[in-house]
């Protein structure tokens, strides 16, 4: 399990800077920036960090169904954490804006 979110998280990462590159003119402070960033990072992420994962390494999901994880309760379980870390990272941004 714990590989499976490392790599769905890496893939969300990087799409999240990716994202949060392109829409950094929109906001007029840097702390507003980095607020979206963990807003996208928390709600749809780690969907994209899933589709990731599906195109680059889809195989692996054979392996983690014969460990008895299956496909739904791997991606909610990573959403739900991220989500978590992705909530308490925009708290904490808020507080300081």
């Amino acid at each position: 399990m714990w590989t499976y979110y490392r790599d769905v998280t890496l893939y969300t990462i990087a799409i999240c800077l990716f994202l949060g590159m392109a829409s950094a003119a929109a906001f007029d402070s840097f702390a507003e920036g980095l607020l979206n960033l963990a807003l996208i990072f928390s709600i749809i992420g780690t969907g994209f960090g899933e589709l990731a994962f599906s195109y680059f390494q889809k195989q692996q999901y054979y392996m983690y169904h014969n460990l008895g994880f299956t496909k739904k309760a791997l991606i909610l379980k990573t959403w739900g954490i991220n989500f978590g870390i992705g909530i308490i990272l925009a708290l904490f941004i808020a507080i300081w804006i």
